[in-house]
């Protein structure tokens, strides 16, 4: 997220400090991969630069990292990046689809995504689809762990509502269907399906330091002038409550279901 033009919301300790929660909730997520060293890993769905450097720190130089995101625009920008501040070890970034991973089969020893099965568009091909492509790149004995957001119960976090109120606008101007994982029991149960010894952990939701201060300076998404009147006011008039529930509370990340499984028929990278 970005403020308004080039006019940063927040004075330099502020930026800090977010920095730094970001890096903690970042932590906290691949914390639970465990020893990670000299693996093949492939991060799906994302470029980010937080969770690349968290991987390569745990990855270390015997071991690779490969990076597979969409957004094209997204890939360039985190490649300029990497060529200004490398990483332990070099970062392969692929611009590609999830669906259809660019890889040959049993190419990684881990697949991990933080938050791709969260962010799926669901309107033509489903959760369970994206899930079986990427368990169809991991070598014999392969592992893929997965982390996202999930509703855990009554009081809902502020960006889970944030989200809603952006999936009710894609439906509107284009019919996607976000954010539509479901329950954390549907998401135990597609990697149940795909992968042998799944075992998963729910962590809590988490307040991020000074992130609601950048929501507020956001801009009104231009797209809300290509909807009928009545529809445009009523996105308006939620998005307002939203901003006000964010000056009252901060800006608070969902609960976060960590789930990982083995592929199946085959013994663990190093085992034996």
């Amino acid at each position: 997220m970005s403020g308004a033009g080039s006019r940063d919301p927040l004075s330099p300790g502020e930026r800090e400090e977010l920095e730094e929660a970001l890096i903690s909730f970042c932590d906290r997520e691949l914390d639970l991969l465990g020893d990670v060293r000299g693996l093949d890993v492939l991060y799906a769905g994302g470029s980010s630069l937080l969770w690349l450097e968290g991987l390569a720190d745990r990855i270390g130089e015997r071991g690779s990292l490969t990076a597979l995101d969409a957004d094209r625009e997204r890939v360039e920008g985190s490649r300029e990046l990497l060529r200004e501040d490398p990483p332990p070890l070099p970062v392969r970034l692929v611009a590609g689809d999830v669906f259809r991973p660019p890889f040959e089969k049993g190419s990684f020893d881990l697949v991990y995504s933080a938050g791709l099965f969260h962010e799926l568009d669901v309107r033509e091909r489903g959760a369970e689809e994206a899930l079986a492509a990427l368990v169809s790149v991991l070598r014999p004995g392969g592992r893929l762990a997965t982390s996202d957001f999930v509703d855990s119960g009554p009081g809902r976090p502020v960006q889970l509502v944030d989200e809603e109120l952006d999936r009710e606008l894609a439906w509107a101007l284009s019919g996607r269907d976000l954010y539509g994982i479901g329950s954390t029991e549907r998401l135990v149960a597609l990697h149940r399906r795909a992968l042998a010894e799944v075992r998963w952990r729910l962590l809590p939701p988490l307040e991020i330091r000074h992130l609601g201060t950048l929501v507020l300076d956001e801009p009104e998404p231009e797209e809300l002038e290509r909807l009928p009147a009545g529809e445009g006011e009523r996105l308006r008039r939620w998005r307002a409550a939203l901003r006000q529930r964010i000056r009252h509370e901060g800006y608070t990340r969902p609960a976060t279901l960590y789930v990982e499984g083995m592929l199946r028929g085959a013994t663990a990278p190093g085992a034996g």
